[in-house]
């Protein structure tokens, strides 16, 4: 009988020998070729093992190939690796027409169609005692009509002992891969667009390890880290193992469901805080579990948590109302601010609008699509102002959260910091602050962790932090640090018919907020007090008073006594006479202070003045507080 050596060796390869573990050609390039049929390889491993598991028949095998015809794994019992190798089936192996020649695999993957041969069809005589059944890996590309080749699963078997169904078998064993290959696809599609960064770790049955079975360009910017292919790879070779990343292995070991969880993770060593939600996925019959996660990025947590918090910037400059001279200075000095980066100190009486054009500031600036965090710094002790600023990790302190807690920094982290009444803040606290602003880093509570941190600071005050300076309650450094920029922002009392504009603006929100069926009227008399009222609570007090007068008074022209009822504070009558300059020709004052009035002398003075009641005063020569005292006394009703 005539000799013959295995096609492959025909071809200038070496034959398989006792090693069948080891490929025909050189590893590197067989982990390559494997590399690139991932995909099929790694989804063929799941099914064919569980194949294999119920097979009967020790005498007969299966072999997956890559699309070009490069064999990549045998599966089988025990004996059939030695078999194949005995009959030139190695890995490593080239099953192309060109390099086997005619057989089941080359066939099937010229036609891509299911063939079959037996012994002597095969033009290699190696296989002479072999029988092939050769499916291929086809799945439909979106032209309708049209297949690309994944690659084929072939059975090998001797041709005196051919396996009953063979065919049958083989192809259903090919269209559960290739089911599994599309419906995997078909998911990576949908979620490919996830403005999340999603990652499924798939858990091998067998071994239990962890697996990348897909992931989506996002997840890639989430972490921060150059993109490249994961498929199939170690979770491990993203996620830094035990004891790192305690709270993430926890979830996928104990395969726990969370929602919106904020954790830190560890990637290649660079830690950082994310926001993590995940589902969960199990068919043990067909040996399939894994986890899907999606990741937010430490900036859309941020984002979330300010929006459930209510720290939104919803002000901008165009929304400011202010018509006076001295406030289109402030606005337009806020403006050139705005295009700065630096911290900025916005100073003024309480109530003036400090945290008005803080808002308007960050949504005039680059920062303006990134998180805007409001902290007061009154409103806190000392311990728990440290931990609202800064955060603080599990078990850092008595009642603290079991998960640890993001501080106001973190969640401000590419965004803008509003530090409100930052004259409250106690001296070993700005230290702190300092050392943030310096190094531009941090430490949550009972943590190790240095965190860097890219914030602008806006802080507010209505303390005179120079005095504060000079008397040591407020350190120099930290003072000069966070006045870069300022912004002082005037009194109410000094804007002039910004007090007009602001109350009927305020009538106008009011009415429409409480859906009142008409607006009520601001008599001129009534504007002209408004003018003259000291407004200490600035323009809180204002906003207060207004909402209090359009609910309480009955009527829809607004009288000056009706203001006058609705103050908070009472206002001296004599603080509210104008001063000599400002009174109008016609009024001519009585030639000396007096000291009674009779009822017909009032009457005529406000007619007279078309009933302005301080032009009235003036002329009767009396205060306005004895003014209004006579008609009470008289029961002059206006």
């Amino acid at each position: 009988m005539k000799s013959h050596t295995p096609a492959s060796a025909r071809k200038g390869l070496q034959p398989c020998g006792a090693d069948v573990g080891t490929p025909l050609i050189p590893k590197e390039e067989f982990a390559r070729i494997k590399a690139e049929s991932v995909k099929i390889y790694a989804y063929a491993n799941r099914i064919m093992r569980k194949a294999c598991e119920e097979q009967r028949r020790q005498d007969f095998g299966y072999a997956l190939f890559d699309k070009n015809g490069w064999l990549l794994k045998l599966y089988g019992p025990e004996g059939f690796p030695e078999w194949c190798a005995a009959r030139g089936i190695c890995l490593g192996s080239r099953w192309d027409m060109k390099s086997m020649g005619h057989s089941a695999v080359s066939i099937g993957l010229r036609d891509q169609a299911e063939a079959r041969t037996c012994g002597p069809e095969h033009d290699d005589p190696s296989l002479g005692d072999v029988e092939i059944h050769f499916a291929p890996l086809l799945l439909e590309s979106r032209e309708k009509g049209r297949f690309n080749t994944l690659g084929g699963l072939a059975l090998f078997a001797p041709a005196s002992a051919p396996v009953e169904e063979g065919a049958l078998i083989l192809d259903s064993l090919a269209n559960d891969i290739i089911l599994h290959i599309f419906m995997a696809g078909e998911l990576y599609d949908l979620y490919f667009q996830e403005p999340k960064g999603l990652v499924n770790i798939d858990i091998n049955r067998i071994t239990g390890k962890y697996h990348i079975l897909y992931h989506n360009d996002q997840l890639f910017r989430t972490l921060g880290i150059p993109y490249e292919n994961l498929y199939f790879q170690k979770a491990e070779t993203l996620f830094d193992p035990l004891p790192k990343n305690q709270r993430f292995w926890d979830i996928i070991q104990n395969q726990r469901i969370v929602e919106d969880e904020i954790i830190p993770l560890s990637v290649r060593g660079r830690e950082a805080t994310y926001q993590i939600s995940n589902a969960l996925y199990q068919q043990s019959k067909l040996g399939v579990a894994g986890i899907r996660f999606f990741v937010s990025s430490p900036q859309v947590v941020s984002n979330h948590v300010a929006r459930h918090i209510g720290n939104n910037a919803v002000y901008s400059f165009p929304r400011i109302i202010g018509q006076s001279p001295a406030m289109q200075r402030c606005i337009a000095r806020a403006k050139s601010i705005a295009r700065s980066d630096s911290n900025v100190m916005i100073t003024g009486e309480s109530g003036v609008g400090k945290d008005i054009f803080a808002q308007a500031i960050h949504n005039a600036s680059r920062r303006k699509d990134s998180p805007f965090i409001v902290l007061n710094c009154a409103a806190y002790p000392r311990d728990l102002l440290a931990s609202e600023l800064f955060g603080y990790d599990g078990g850092a302190y008595t009642g603290a959260k079991k998960n640890g807690n993001l501080g106001k920094f973190e969640l401000a982290d590419t965004g803008t910091i509003f530090l409100d009444e930052i004259g409250d803040m106690p001296l070993d606290l700005q230290v702190m602050l300092l050392r943030v602003i310096e190094q531009k880093t941090f430490s949550r509570i009972g943590s190790n962790v240095v965190r860097s941190v890219n914030v602008k600071i806006i802080s507010a005050t209505n303390a005179d932090l120079q005095d504060m300076v000079e008397k040591r309650t407020f350190r120099p450094d930290l003072y000069f640090r966070l006045c870069t920029l300022n912004l002082r922002l005037p009194p109410l009392r000094e804007r002039g018919q910004d007090i007009i504009l602001l109350g009927e603006h305020f009538i106008d929100a009011i009415t429409a907020r409480l859906q009142m069926p008409e607006r009520k009227i601001l008599a001129d008399e009534t504007k002209e007090l408004m003018l003259r009222l000291p407004w200490s609570g600035n323009v809180r007090e204002l906003q207060n008073v207004i909402e209090r007068v359009v609910q309480l008074v009955p009527h829809q022209v607004i009288t000056p006594r009706d203001l006058e009822q609705c103050l908070d504070f009472t206002v001296s009558r004599d603080e509210l006479l104008p001063p000599e300059a400002e009174v109008p020709p016609r009024a001519e004052p009585s030639s000396h202070r007096r000291t009674s009035v009779t009822r017909e002398e009032i009457l005529r003075a406000l007619e007279e003045c078309k009933y302005n009641r301080t032009l009235a005063a003036y002329t009767l020569g009396i205060s306005r507080k004895t003014f209004y005292r006579k008609l009470e006394e008289l029961q002059i009703e206006l």
